[in-house]
């Protein structure tokens, strides 16, 4: 009887110990796969732009900006330190062919506001982001953390918004004809 009573104290003391050093190995492999998993995204971000450069080359402006607009990396980076730097780098060259579209309408009367505000929101997206890869030391549940996760979701939304609206007004745009005098 009393080994009955020891061996079920002992079971759940085991199954905790067993839980808590699965958790603590698994964290390390869990890393690298989240890892992974942020790259794939971003190259198939790459890859739109890539799509979207062809579509340009061949004059075909609408595709070109419909895969431009596709083309915007909005994922929060939990795992890798490097990717921000890359993601960043991307939407300047996206913002950068946008602009060069916006040049080359025959009308010069595109919105920059709008191109402005999907600026603004990236670079603040970036310092967000900066931020939360700093607090990745902290636990899951911090309160900064989270707050931060909130606030770079609202910033995905509202940049996605923007981005929509610049790819609107440049379509709207080059749908014009102009009449020349």
């Amino acid at each position: 009887m009393s080994t009955v009573l020891v061996a079920l104290v002992l079971l759940p003391v085991a199954v905790v110990l067993v839980v808590g050093l699965v958790a603590l190995l698994a964290r390390p492999l869990v890393a690298p796969a989240v890892a992974g998993l942020e790259r794939a995204r971003f190259r198939r971000c790459l890859a739109h732009a890539a799509r979207g450069d062809a579509h340009l080359k061949a004059q075909q402006l609408p595709a070109a900006l419909s895969a431009f607009e596709v083309a915007f990396c909005l994922i929060t980076v939990r795992a890798d330190p490097r990717l921000p730097e890359l993601i960043a780098r991307h939407h300047t060259g996206l913002l950068s062919r946008l602009l060069s579209v916006a040049d080359d309408l025959p009308q010069h009367g595109v919105r920059l506001l709008a191109l402005a505000k999907v600026d603004r929101l990236l670079e603040r997206r970036r310092e967000m982001q900066r931020a939360y890869l700093q607090l990745q030391t902290r636990p899951l549940r911090d309160a900064r953390r989270l707050q931060l996760e909130r606030e770079l979701h609202r910033n995905s939304r509202a940049t996605r918004a923007a981005v929509r609206e610049l790819v609107a007004d440049l379509q709207l745009l080059s749908g014009r004809k102009v009449a020349y005098q």
